[in-house]
């Protein structure tokens, strides 16, 4: 389930923040309407100078789709920050890159893990429920890949078990031993529960890689900071946008 997903993020600094913020709000409730387009979230450094944003799509098709609805408040979102980096995760159609490629996107495949479905709703606008979302991203080296491939097999089956862990994506570049993970939870409870579970699974993965970064995004308590304080992640505060 899942394996079809396909995220982008980005990575900029403000130029003009009001003139972002505007730009944004437009764009998130296009996106919320939109079907296929499961996350459209948007964080913000504690220093309030760079700006991340995470979109989650079904499939190509739901990307294709958004990608030809360029709205005026896009291009005024553009204009209004300095782009650093996109990163495009999943198995992407060739009809997609060239869409992407004045960007220069770096592209990561699908490598294992899941997307849980989305329920459908009548129900207009965002739910309070869909900001309480929080996401936890990794960046390893792979020193043992045997090893690492069967320690995530195991997280992910225990990750799917458990309700509030929405996604635990897997993906790695068409070259090198770089893995990225990206993991979200229905909320703060629900990330709590899952560091606490007892899985030697996960002791079998944190001694296959090479940790070289973890971020988390949300506003997480300092119970939360304390939890995750052994792997010195950076933190990004929720700033709009949501996750269905």
């Amino acid at each position: 389930m899942g394996k079809n997903r396909i995220f982008v993020t980005l990575n900029g600094t403000f130029k003009n923040e009001e003139k972002c913020r505007a730009a944004m709000e437009t764009i998130v409730n296009d996106a919320h309407a939109a079907n296929g387009v499961h996350s459209h979230f948007w964080f913000r450094s504690e220093d309030g100078k760079s700006l991340f944003v995470l979109e989650q799509y079904e499939d190509n098709k739901a990307l294709s789709q958004a990608i030809r609805r360029f709205t005026t408040a896009r291009i005024s979102f553009f204009r209004s920050i300095e782009v650093n980096r996109i990163s495009i995760y999943g198995n992407i159609s060739r009809g997609n890159k060239l869409m992407f490629a004045a960007l220069r996107p770096k592209y990561m495949e699908y490598y294992g893990g899941y997307a849980k479905s989305v329920a459908k709703t009548i129900e207009a606008g965002i739910k309070n429920f869909e900001r309480n979302r929080i996401l936890v991203t990794l960046n390893a080296s792979i020193k043992d890949e045997e090893k690492c491939k069967e320690a995530m097999e195991a997280i992910v089956e225990e990750a799917f078990a458990e309700s509030g862990t929405k996604t635990h994506f897997w993906c790695r570049p068409t070259e090198g031993e770089t893995l990225f993970v990206l993991e979200q939870y229905e909320d703060e409870k629900a990330l709590m529960e899952h560091v606490k579970a007892d899985s030697s699974s996960r002791t079998s993965f944190f001694e296959s890689v090479e940790i070289s970064d973890v971020t988390v995004y949300g506003n997480v308590s300092d119970q939360i900071k304390k939890m995750f304080s052994p792997l010195s992640p950076t933190y990004l505060n929720y700033y709009g946008g949501y996750s269905k």
